[in-house]
């Protein structure tokens, strides 16, 4: 099994004016964007968290792969301790999803900003970074699916190697299920990465271009 994190954070920066202070519509998009990103606060936090507890439970799972069955008092420790990490890893996931929700429920005051605008220029400004949002949290979901059928498959592994009835090859076939979803795993990671990537680039562009309408 191939670890995988996520690697490219959600950043702000914001190219505010003296000038745009007030009601502008600059402004109140940016004060949205801030709130969009105190919102992901708890994703940014279990981020580290969450790569130890894998690193861990990848260690754990390659001493088990090494044992045999006749280390059954050992071999039997080592998976409750693994799934222990399992679950660790599944709450930290349950708490940087539930900041993404949070997060991206924040959508619906750009929709309101889009509709207190009558410039167009505005407008498009506002839709490019909405949809860029978008594309995000729907990578997301996506990712805490797949994210969450890996885990699934995983903890079905752990079990099989204390299992008395469990063949090798049913092992072997369990173990590169688990590979091809951690596959899965990773191209949705690069996804989610790239989008990510592509918001902080549209919302540079979009404040940039507010600051030459100024």
């Amino acid at each position: 099994m191939k670890k995988w994190k996520y690697v490219i954070p959600l950043c702000f920066v914001f190219l505010l004016s003296a000038c745009s202070f007030g009601e502008s519509t600059e402004e109140k998009l940016s004060n949205i964007l801030t709130e969009i990103y105190n919102l992901e606060a708890d994703y940014r936090d279990v981020q580290t968290q969450l790569a130890e507890t894998e690193q861990k439970e990848q260690a754990n799972f390659q001493s088990m792969m090494e044992l045999t069955k006749d280390q059954k008092e050992e071999l039997t420790t080592q998976v409750e301790e693994t799934s222990l990490l399992l679950e660790e890893r599944l709450t930290l996931v349950e708490k940087e999803a539930a900041s993404i929700k949070s997060a991206s429920e924040k959508l619906s005051a750009i929709d309101g900003l889009l509709s207190e605008t009558d410039s167009e220029s505005e407008k498009e400004n506002i839709k490019k970074i909405e949809e860029a949002f978008k594309n995000r949290y729907t990578s997301y979901d996506d990712l805490s699916d797949q994210y969450q059928a890996l885990a699934s498959l995983q903890e079905k592994l752990y079990n099989m190697l204390i299992e008395d009835e469990a063949e090798v090859a049913t092992i072997q076939e369990q173990l590169e299920e688990v590979n091809k979803q951690n596959d899965v795993v990773q191209q949705s990671v690069e996804t989610f990465n790239e989008l990510t990537t592509e918001l902080n680039k549209v919302k540079e562009e979009v404040f940039t271009s507010f600051q030459k309408e100024d």
